[in-house]
């Protein structure tokens, strides 16, 4: 029994090691601007982190407008969650899109981020 409880934490650390790998990853390959944003609020951009299209350096969880051309967010500091609602008024079902993220343009409408 011991033998599966040393395994599963063996597994643990593996996925862990490789989700942090994979982070850095993301993060390297990101453009300057783009990962200078991150430790600044919250930036949205059009073509996978190529063009900011809007930035909110002090998101206060109001809902407010989707970038319509927006297809990647990065976002830090105390943002520690961007919900993405297809509604224009953050009803009905959330997506929690995280802090670095990149999605179909035009499918969300509204956001809150905190």
């Amino acid at each position: 029994m011991t033998g599966g409880f040393t395994m599963g934490k063996s597994i643990i650390r593996t996925v862990t090691g490789v989700t942090a790998a994979a982070g850095v990853v993301a993060m390297m390959a990101l453009p300057a601007h783009a990962a200078s944003a991150i430790g600044a609020g919250l930036t949205f951009y059009q073509g996978t982190f190529a063009t900011p299209v809007l930035h909110v350096a002090e998101p206060d969880g109001a809902c407010t407008p989707f970038p319509a051309a927006a297809d990647s967010l990065a976002a830090g500091g105390p943002v520690q969650q961007v919900l993405a609602f297809r509604t224009a008024d953050c009803s009905g079902t959330a997506v929690g899109l995280g802090t670095l993220r990149t999605f179909s343009a035009g499918v969300y409408h509204s956001f809150r981020a905190n």
